[in-house]
């Protein structure tokens, strides 16, 4: 090879590689913007997640999800160039944000920037990122039935227009003992009896002859309060509430009419959010009364024994909303403390109905996909329950769970679960029987008596029937009755990761028995878990 000839080849490789860094230098150009994208892509992406988890929280109020998810956006960074705008989100000046909820208890937020070339700029000058995010607010498990109606006991199917639930719901005087199975609007435990004479009074110095009797350390005059959910569209509503009167005769034919506890009612709303226990505490109620002892039958306003404490209640908003029935057996004077005031001579039990449908019809509905506009009423912390028992083995419902609790932990906290019951089982919504543990809690809420107590209770028991009835079927086997009256006893149940419903998610608590008893008792339920999270 000549010098010539090298000398041609190298300015052919000289010129080969000077064609071939233009290209090689935009691929590295790109390299570092690729990567400059990236890093924004995951913060662009770590605002639309914020946004929508903090949005979420303030469903059914849409309008106030979208002001929360846009405030949460702009402070990671994003700034909407037309923030009053949601419909331009594909043509307005970047960098846009969009809010919107594709259905109950979701919100999706997308966001969308444009992001600047730094070393590619000669070729491409910047590139639109586009993220999303999706979270779902899964609501707290309330406790009630698939009907409007709640402890609708035995009255007729007929005049319901749906079957019963072979429940009444419950209250106690607040003279009458706790251990007859109310947990908080009891004053007393272990008696406020001395020698057949009734010995109650608003203060502790009032039960100076009955030294057996204890205040009770978890009365709450305000612990029970029913939920009614309005649905979008919804017409107005009406609540009322049957036999409320001391010792009517359908109802309460077991109670001294002349010292049964008389109901007080406060109606709070309406409110557009979830946040129901915040809501009662820090509004005033819209309505409150103290019902008359014959408020029974005969005297009820149209003759069907249903009292109403709100009429025509209209719809918070477009996406619905909730309005709360506070009820207890108080003095609603609570600086009354005169001993001689008859509420201090009340006793016994109250038991009634409640039921919430639209103004001007009477009978109840069940919320479905065929009546999506049919309102909803649930028990929000504690349900106050008698159950008569009418054969051996009887089902009443518990709670909704839907699936979207899949992989929690559903925790039922029951209170005096013993009168003549043999095992309680708490069945999912195939009528399975499913395997729970169970413990007693009384200790971190107040011990009340002393039977059957050991350190060894307070550990978590696998839930066994040896009962005959029932062999080896997962239950709290309750008919040693003195090991769980006047106890609280939780229940911890698994929910399944693939956990399905099918539409009906409805739960049910199934009581086993040789006898045909009567039981008093207050129910609770608990969900483990954050309930707001990403759905995508």
């Amino acid at each position: 090879m000549t010098a010539t000839q090298n000398r041609s080849e190298g300015g052919y490789v000289l010129a080969q590689t000077a064609l071939l860094l233009i290209p090689l230098m935009i691929f590295a150009a790109f390299a570092t913007d690729i990567g400059s994208w990236y890093v924004q892509s995951q913060k662009l992406q770590r605002a639309a997640d914020a946004a929508a988890l903090a949005g979420v929280t303030q469903l059914p109020d849409l309008d106030k999800a979208i002001t929360e998810a846009r405030a949460v956006a702009t402070r990671n960074g994003l700034v909407d160039q037309t923030p009053t705008d949601n419909t331009d989100f594909d043509t307005g000046p970047l960098p846009q944000l969009e809010v919107t909820s594709p259905k109950a208890g979701v919100l999706e937020v997308a966001v969308k920037r444009r992001e600047p070339s730094f070393l590619g700029r000669l070729v491409l000058d910047s590139i639109v990122v586009e993220r999303f995010a999706i979270a779902e607010f899964t609501n707290d498990v309330y406790l009630g039935n698939p009907t409007s109606g709640l402890g609708t006991g035995t009255i007729s199917p007929a005049d319901l227009g749906m079957p019963n639930d072979q429940t009444w719901l419950a209250l106690n005087a607040y003279c009458w003992d706790k251990q007859r199975g109310d947990l908080f609007a009891s004053g007393f435990y272990s008696g406020p009896f001395a020698g057949g004479t009734r010995t109650c009074g608003p203060t502790p110095g009032q039960i100076a002859t009955a030294p057996q009797a204890h205040p009770n350390p978890n009365y709450d005059p305000d612990a029970y309060v029913f939920v009614v959910e309005s649905q979008p569209s919804s017409a107005p509503l009406d609540i009322s509430i049957f036999e409320p009167g001391a010792g009517c005769p359908e109802v309460n034919s077991t109670n001294d009419a002349s010292s049964s506890p008389r109901l007080h009612y406060r109606l709070y709303g309406p409110n557009l959010r979830t946040n129901h226990r915040q809501f009662v505490d820090t509004n005033s109620p819209i309505r409150e009364g103290l019902l008359p002892t014959d408020a029974c039958v005969a005297n009820s306003p149209t003759g069907d024994g249903w009292w109403p404490v709100g009429q025509n209640l209209t719809v918070p908003g477009s996406d619905g909303g909730y309005y709360y029935l506070q009820l207890g057996t108080r003095n609603p004077d609570i600086n009354d403390l005169d001993p001689a005031d008859p509420f201090w001579e009340e006793i016994g039990i109250n038991f009634f109905s409640l039921k919430t449908t639209r103004s001007g019809t009477s009978q109840l509905c069940a919320f479905t996909a065929a009546d999506p506009t049919c309102p909803q009423l649930y028990a929000l912390e504690w349900l106050p329950l008698w159950r008569e028992l009418p054969s051996s083995e009887a089902d009443f419902f518990l709670a909704e769970v839907p699936e979207g609790h899949r992989g929690s932990t559903m925790v039922v906290t029951l209170f005096d679960a013993a009168d003549g019951v043999d095992n309680i089982q708490i069945a999912d919504p195939s009528g399975r029987a499913v395997p729970f543990e169970w413990r007693y809690v009384d200790r971190s809420l107040g011990q009340m008596s002393g039977n059957g107590y050991f350190e060894t209770d307070y550990a978590a028991h696998t839930a066994t029937c040896n009962w005959a009835g029932s062999p080896g079927n997962p239950c709290l086997e309750t008919r040693v009755y003195s090991n769980f009256n006047d106890h609280l006893v939780q229940i911890s149940i698994d929910i399944p990761p693939d956990y399905t419903c099918g539409g009906d998610c409805w739960w049910k608590a199934r009581y086993t028995t040789a006898l045909a008893p009567g039981d008093r008792t207050v129910w609770a339920i608990a969900m483990t878990g954050d309930p707001v999270r990403l759905v995508e």
